[in-house]
C-alpha cells in the first residue's frame, strides 16, 4: 500500500513539474506574448491614471504593478485548449485506476504556476525598465510568489470544472469566454476597485472576483488588503475552493454516468 501511495505521489509530482516547465521550453517563440503583456500594462496604467489620478490611491508605479499582477493572474486564468484536452482524455481514465480529477487539478496547477512565474519575471524586468519599481523589490516579489501559489488551486479547480462540464454538455465551450470576462469586469482587472465610486465599489468587493484578483493585487502592491485582513481573505478563499470542489464533484458524477466517448 505504501509503495502504491509513493508511486501515485511520484506521478503527480512529475506531472506538476512537467506542466510547470512547459511554458519555459519555447520562450523565444512566446517572448512576444510577454512583451505585449507589459506594453498593455503600461498603456492601461496611463489611461487609468489619466481619468482617475485625482481620486486614486495609486501612484503610476503602484497602478503599473497592480495591473501587472491582475493581468498576470487573468491571462493564465481559463485556457480553452487545456479545458478541451482534459475532457478528451477522460475515456482513458475509465479503464485506469488513477483519478482523472486528480490528474486535471495537478496539471492545471502546474500550468498556472509556470505561466504566472514567467509573467512575474517579465513584470519585474519591465517595471525597472519603465521606471515603475516597487517600493520594496523583495517584499513585492515575495508577496506575488505567495499569491501565485495560493491562487493556483482555485484556478485549477475552475478549469477542471469546465472540463467536467464538457463531459455532459459539450457546448459549454461557448460559456468560457463570457464567464472569464465577468471576472475581468467585476474583479478589478483593468483598474483598482478601491478607486471605484459607490455603491459599485461596495458591491464588487463582496464578489468572488475581488478575492481572486483585486485583493491579491492590492496586497502585492501595498502589503495589506483593502478594508479587510489576511485571515478574512484566506477564509473567503477557502470557501471559494470548497464551493468549487463541491460543484466539481457533483458534475463529475453526472458526467461519468452520461459520458459517451464518440457521441454514440
Amino acid at each position: 500500500m505504501l509503495r502504491g501511495l509513493t508511486a501515485e505521489f511520484h506521478y503527480y509530482y512529475l506531472l506538476l513539474l512537467f506542466r510547470m516547465r512547459e511554458p519555459f521550453t519555447d520562450f523565444r517563440a512566446t517572448g512576444i506574448t510577454y512583451t505585449l503583456y507589459c506594453f498593455f500594462i503600461w498603456l492601461l496604467s496611463h489611461v487609468w491614471l489619466r481619468f482617475n489620478v485625482q481620486n486614486s490611491l495609486f501612484t503610476y508605479a503602484h497602478v503599473f504593478l497592480y495591473v501587472g499582477v491582475t493581468e498576470l493572474l487573468f491571462m493564465s486564468f481559463l485556457n480553452l485548449r487545456m479545458i478541451a484536452s482534459g475532457s478528451e482524455d477522460f475515456a482513458l481514465f475509465l479503464a485506469r485506476p488513477r483519478s482523472w480529477i486528480g490528474r486535471e487539478v495537478v496539471a492545471n496547477i502546474g500550468t498556472a504556476l509556470g505561466k504566472r512565474l514567467l509573467f512575474c519575471l517579465s513584470l519585474l524586468v519591465f517595471s525597472f525598465l519603465l521606471g515603475a519599481r516597487p517600493d520594496s523589490f523583495f517584499g513585492f516579489t515575495g508577496r506575488v510568489l505567495i499569491l501565485v501559489v495560493l491562487l493556483a488551486l482555485p484556478q485549477a479547480l475552475l478549469a477542471t470544472l469546465f472540463s467536467t462540464l464538457r463531459l455532459s454538455y459539450p457546448q459549454t465551450d461557448y460559456f468560457v469566454f463570457p464567464f472569464s470576462k465577468l471576472f475581468l469586469a467585476l474583479g478589478g482587472v483593468f483598474g483598482p476597485l478601491s478607486d471605484y465610486g459607490e455603491p459599485w465599489r461596495h458591491i464588487f468587493l463582496k464578489l468572488p472576483g475581488a478575492d481572486l484578483f483585486f485583493q491579491p493585487a492590492f496586497f502585492a502592491v501595498h502589503g495589506y488588503f483593502y478594508e479587510t485582513d489576511a485571515t478574512t481573505w484566506l477564509l473567503r478563499l477557502f470557501f471559494i475552493n470548497v464551493g468549487l470542489l463541491v460543484v466539481l464533484l457533483f458534475f463529475y458524477r453526472k458526467g461519468r454516468r452520461a459520458f459517451q466517448a464518440w457521441g454514440g
